[in-house]
């Protein structure tokens, strides 16, 4: 199981190539809105993980998180959950 640092850098680096900026840019704080993320961009880099770490992740557990922190909470909790 991978730890919450190596996790959040692996999420930075795949939100980063889907929404094309640096991965500095994107901050545990960092508002999707203000990154221009939608829902789509979420999926992508959710459906990567699921792959990397072969888990599934239901779609409505997403749709109401509004920052990238709450996003690796989630997958770290799923992550935890399905091992």
């Amino acid at each position: 199981m991978p730890t919450h640092e190596e996790l959040s850098d692996l999420l930075r680096k795949n939100m980063a190539e889907v929404l094309e900026v640096d991965p500095s840019e994107i901050k545990d704080d960092s508002d999707f809105a203000d990154l221009d993320a939608d829902s789509i961009d979420l999926i992508e880099v959710i459906s990567q993980v699921e792959r990397t770490y072969q888990i599934k992740i239901e779609e409505q557990r997403f749709y109401d998180l509004e920052r990238f922190g709450q996003l690796v909470d989630l997958i770290e909790e799923e992550i935890a959950r399905q091992s």
